[in-house]
């Protein structure tokens, strides 16, 4: 089995065994996403698993983290997941959590027993693309699901034992929909118990349906300015503990705050609004450039 998509990986994956399971996304209609819509949907053999772990195994402490590659391995059946988790807990029986990559419609689809079976052998984590709690964002970028769903599965997991990061674009729902977005997402992420929260900016690649959107005049792109002020409606409604992070490049600031911490999210939002007082909105797009990273975003440079 040879993935010719190039590897992606959370951040905070970065010191974890990366073990490919699948490539691309079974669902891929997201008219934002940029990274999979050159790519077959394809699923990696067990034999060929087993000797990727095997050839990295000498790399990694005993009890190192388990990255499974792949937009959406959520998606196998449970029977499948189940086999990679089984080499996993053969090969590496101290290794530490092992996690992936899951779209909200995956997880609908696993019955509470299989949730906790999963848990069980091994699969603790998953990063989830929520995305927004703007039902009107999501339909518009196709994204196959709803808020409400979205909490939903983010209760099961919890049932289950599975703790999750979850995903949100700002601007997603283009320009005039910042607060709408900002405000509807918090209350999103206020009903469930996310470990971390973890955004990017919206950024209109070449090749996405969102590009298509936008050259047709059906799309118009949310500022820098109102993506920021998007943010901070997000963080002052946000009142469950967990840790935002938008320590990435395609955001329009980049800060860390623990959002239990009453003081420490006064202070990030003051920081927020001496950006929105201190720079112009030109000075603003000028030191996002986001069209420099939609060009960077396109599939060639991607690798």
């Amino acid at each position: 089995m040879t993935f010719e998509e190039p590897v992606y990986r959370p951040p905070w994956e970065a010191r974890s065994m990366l073990l490919a399971v699948s490539q691309s996304c079974n669902w891929n209609r997201c008219k934002f996403c940029y990274r999979s819509k050159d790519y077959a949907f394809k699923v990696a053999d067990p034999a060929t698993f087993r000797r990727e772990l095997l050839m990295q195994r000498s790399f990694y402490p005993a009890d190192t983290r388990i990255f499974f590659v792949g937009s959406n391995n959520f998606a196998l059946p449970t029977h499948r997941l189940m086999e990679f988790l089984d080499i996993v807990n053969e090969e590496l029986p101290d290794h530490g959590r092992i996690s992936m990559f899951s779209r909200v419609d995956a997880i609908a689809r696993k019955s509470d027993e299989e949730l906790r079976q999963l848990a069980a052998n091994g699969c603790t984590h998953l990063y989830v693309g929520t995305e927004s709690g703007n039902n009107d964002a999501l339909e518009l970028m196709d994204k196959g699901h709803t808020a409400e769903e979205a909490v939903e599965q983010l209760l099961r997991l919890d049932n289950a034992g599975i703790t999750y990061t979850v995903f949100y674009i700002l601007g997603l729902g283009g320009k005039g929909a910042g607060a709408k977005s900002g405000r509807e997402t918090a209350e999103l992420f206020n009903q469930v118990h996310p470990k971390q929260i973890s955004s990017t900016g919206m950024t209109v690649t070449e090749g996405t349906g969102a590009w298509d959107m936008w050259r047709a005049g059906e799309y118009e792109k949310a500022s820098e300015r109102e993506m920021i002020e998007e943010l901070r409606v997000f963080l002052e409604t946000l009142n469950v503990a967990s840790v935002y992070d938008s320590y990435h490049m395609l955001n329009p600031v980049h800060v860390r705050v623990n959002t239990g911490d009453e003081q420490e999210k006064a202070e990030t939002l003051k920081q927020i609004d001496e950006v929105l007082s201190k720079y112009s909105d030109d000075q603003l797009d000028a030191a996002v450039n986001r069209s420099m990273l939609e060009e960077s975003c396109k599939p060639e440079y991607a690798a």
